[in-house]
């Protein structure tokens, strides 16, 4: 029988029995998983928690985290003494590390990350892609700068093709594409139909763009020399009349250019509406059986803020103490990690749909 509200938490092979509370983050945003509980002084000394221990997280008995301890933190009260624990998963240290500079001669994507990956000391994180057929990148090589981040250099290279990256419940990298699935469930917040403990809008045009300028290079034929190329895109929607201006010092012709332009506009417009809600439990529904996920798709009724349509997960945050299971979600529109608009990873159908039936929060407001 499914314990929907059951969560596992093991620390080195043992299971953790006594946890007062519990919190675990996944979001297409933050790239990597990120969890924390606490536990008394008596428990962590009979599993042993020390910074680099291996956590596995199981929720309604699946596995949905496997990562290492960073933190310990101590609290001391009258007649108390808790243990704070907290960590993310082993791809965090792509977010942290500088990278190796040098010159990669490969524009296989996935064959590209694993050559990094391998150069960097992180033979141990796997990578796959779930776009079947994933178009190469323009251009023969890449360099590697001296003061960038090893996920920076990926996620750069990752717009130039529409795709995103996500860790899965491995801690491993998977090459993918916004909304990769539907969400068997939705929000409904009418009259007739409230299944929210709480819910906030939030628009912000702070990180909106009225233009978005990209700038690229690309070799001649017949000589070493670099020709500077950009492409300007102007959002009609936008408020404002600030300029983003972006240089991505690789190899590009106009499509790639307008393709990161789009990209950079959906995701400042993107950040520019956030609706988060609050569920209880962890199950879209109890029937299915299936944990709310980021990069899911979900249906959102809204009457007070007229709202009504498809809109993306970004991020879940379950939680559970002496309240009850909860999930909050961090939803917003379509589009706000990639372009969707003539995406050639996407079917004509599954393309229609996604047009046909996009929200968009801020419409109110707009």
């Amino acid at each position: 029988m499914l314990n929907s509200d059951k969560v596992e938490i093991s620390c080195n092979g043992i299971v953790i029995n006594e946890v007062n509370d519990f919190t675990l983050n996944k979001s297409i945003e933050n790239f990597c998983g990120s969890f924390s509980f606490t536990i008394t002084q008596s428990t962590a000394d009979k599993v042993k928690i020390r910074q680099g221990a291996d956590i596995v997280i199981y929720i309604a008995n699946e596995l949905v985290f496997t990562g290492l301890v960073e933190a310990i933190e101590h609290n001391q009260g009258f007649n108390q003494h808790s243990i704070t624990v907290s960590g993310r998963d082993k791809t965090a240290e792509l977010i942290d590390s500088y990278i190796l500079p040098k010159q990669y001669k490969q524009n296989d994507f996935l064959k590209l990350i694993r050559i990094v990956l391998d150069d960097n000391g992180y033979n141990n994180i796997r990578i796959e892609s779930d776009i079947k057929t994933l178009p190469k990148l323009l251009g023969k090589s890449f360099v590697a700068e001296k003061d960038q981040k090893i996920f920076d250099f990926f996620d750069k290279l990752a717009r130039l093709l529409n795709v995103i990256l996500i860790t899965d419940a491995y801690g491993d990298i998977v090459i993918t594409r916004e909304g990769a699935d539907l969400a068997v469930g939705g929000i409904n917040l009418t009259s007739g139909g409230i299944n929210a403990l709480s819910s906030s809008l939030s628009v912000d045009s702070n990180e909106t763009y009225k233009y978005i300028r990209i700038i690229g290079s690309q070799k001649t034929d017949n000589s070493k020399k670099r020709l500077k190329q950009k492409v300007e895109f102007t959002d009609e929607r936008a408020s404002t009349k600030k300029r983003l201006i972006v240089s991505i010092g690789n190899n590009a012709n106009r499509q790639t250019l307008e393709s990161v332009a789009n990209w950079y506009m959906a995701v400042k417009r993107g950040k520019g509406a956030r609706y988060n809600t609050e569920v209880q439990g962890f199950l879209t529904n109890i029937t299915s059986g299936i944990l709310w996920q980021p990069n899911t798709i979900l249906a959102l009724k809204d009457q007070a803020n007229n709202i009504n349509g498809s809109f993306l997960i970004q991020g879940v945050n379950y939680s559970q103490d002496s309240s009850g299971s909860k999930t909050s979600l961090s939803i917003c529109n379509i589009g706000s990690f990639s372009s969707f608009d003539d995406n050639p990873l996407l079917s004509p159908q599954v393309a229609k749909f996604f047009k046909t039936f996009n929200g968009d929060l801020a419409d109110k407001y707009r």
